[in-house]
């Protein structure tokens, strides 16, 4: 079935060409044999009456020399005779089957054909009557012997041979070709609409199916065009309304936002208006709360601070600025980070040994806050006295992290959604870490996935390709 259509010989038009060339070529071939059969036969009949009545003329006339035994005068007949194109030799008898005279060519051919007639000597009225009697059959006297070759005959053969193969090549030819026009009247046609439907499977709708020389292919054409004016109007509807659906979108997410901001800044706000509230009064304070609240104020400035970075990034995520990183490097960066997170929450890091001249495609100062967004979730959801896991692999131009956690875990109904923004399952949590590491692993070419362990809590994985996509 490839074959056929990489030959292109199951369209319509190849194949009602080869059906017309089969039957049309089958049916010439069939009739113009037939017919050459029957015309030799024919020709060969006419050829051995000709000679037939060839020799019967030359026996009528030899009966005078036959009767007196005159050479001389069967001699200037037979001469005659062979001036005839195709007779080689002429052998007259007596009653009594003597020869009196054979006439020959100087070269006669093989394979003769060979015709013989009596003389007869007719009978007399009576012996004064000069006309013949009109009864009886006449007396035999002799033999007329003619051999004749099929030179000629041969050759109208091969003319007659010729002819019928021009005749069965034009019989077999003119069909076909008008076969062929037929068939391009309807594949053409056909071709052009399959043109515009993927023209419309790109996208453009302003194009339009011509239906050709036929009416069936005409108003195939017109139903086409029809259903493409109904696509276009039906899809200028539809612009129009995701238009607005797309702007009540983000009205909605500007809402949110604008929810979440204020939700999330509110709270510090209140925590540094009450520490600078106690800090403007008169009354002295102890050292000791003095210390506490302006410590209150420096972590809510700090809150604060992360939340508009957080937003910013999200909302304008950066472009990767690309450049080959040492691997080594990086794991080692990596790993003492991991150490200054590590708290309550004991954090172990096992990274593999390394090539030095190993290098991996990345921003490096965006990888690693998302790697490190992804570790701190996993230690803030872990709790006093729990344990973090981060392996690092490599293995087939991979370089893959798995964090592990022995928390709570995720709820199956918020798998699917744990990398959106703005869902998270922490009080004090704004949704964002984890949908800023998705985009930012998906920026390197890389995937990230997330499933609860059976023992308890949660497995992320990140997996990203050591070369830059593209």
């Amino acid at each position: 079935m490839d074959l056929l259509h990489k030959t292109g010989l199951d369209s319509i038009q190849a194949r009602l060409t080869a059906i017309a060339l089969c039957f049309i070529a089958g049916t010439s071939i069939a009739v113009g044999i037939a017919g050459f059969r029957l015309t030799v036969n024919f020709e060969n009949e006419r050829f051995r009456d000709h000679f037939n009545l060839l020799a019967s003329y030359l026996a009528t006339n030899a009966e005078l020399g036959v009767l007196l035994g005159n050479e001389k005068m069967l001699e200037s007949l037979t001469e005659n005779m062979l001036t005839v194109r195709d007779v080689q030799i002429i052998e007259i008898s007596g009653k009594n089957d003597e020869m009196i005279i054979q006439s020959a060519r100087e070269e006669v051919p093989a394979n003769l054909g060979v015709v013989s007639v009596p003389v007869v000597s007719a009978p007399m009225e009576s012996a004064d009557s000069p006309f013949l009697s009109q009864g009886g059959a006449g007396e035999v006297v002799g033999q007329v012997k003619l051999s004749y070759s099929h030179a000629s005959l041969d050759q109208l053969k091969r003319l007659l041979a010729i002819r019928f193969v021009i005749i069965s090549l034009l019989l077999a030819i003119v069909p076909i070709v008008m076969y062929w026009m037929l068939s391009r009247a309807i594949s053409a046609p056909l071709q052009g609409i399959l043109a515009v439907a993927a023209q419309v499977s790109r996208g453009r709708m302003d194009v339009r199916a011509r239906g050709g020389s036929l009416q069936e292919t005409r108003t195939l054409a017109g139903a086409i065009n029809e259903m493409l004016d109904a696509l276009a109007l039906q899809r200028e509807k539809l612009d129009a309304v995701h238009a607005e659906m797309a702007r009540q979108q983000v009205l909605a997410e500007v809402g949110k936002f604008s929810m979440i901001v204020a939700h999330e800044i509110k709270n510090p706000l209140a925590i540094i208006k009450g520490s600078l509230d106690v800090l403007k009064k008169d009354t002295p304070l102890e050292p000791e709360l003095k210390i506490r609240l302006m410590g209150f104020l420096d972590e809510e400035i700090a809150r604060i601070n992360k939340l508009i970075e957080d937003f910013l990034l999200f909302a304008r995520p950066r472009r990767p600025a690309w450049r080959q990183v040492s691997l080594k490097g990086l794991l080692a960066s990596l790993g003492e980070r991991f150490k200054l997170m590590q708290g309550e929450t004991l954090l172990h890091f096992q990274a593999p040994e390394v090539e030095p001249d190993l290098e991996l495609c990345c921003d490096q100062q965006i990888l690693e806050r998302a790697l490190l967004n992804i570790v701190r979730n996993a230690l803030e959801v872990s709790g006093v006295n729990k344990e973090v896991w981060v392996v690092a692999a490599l293995a087939n131009r991979c370089l893959t992290f798995t964090v592990e956690d022995n928390g709570p875990g995720i709820a199956d109904e918020d798998l699917e959604r744990i990398f959106a923004p703005f869902f998270s399952t922490k009080s004090k949590g704004t949704g964002l870490g984890l949908a800023i590491a998705r985009e930012i692993v998906d920026a390197h070419g890389g995937s990230i996935s997330v499933t609860n362990r059976e023992s308890g809590g949660a497995c992320f994985m990140v997996r990203l390709p050591l070369e830059r996509a593209g």
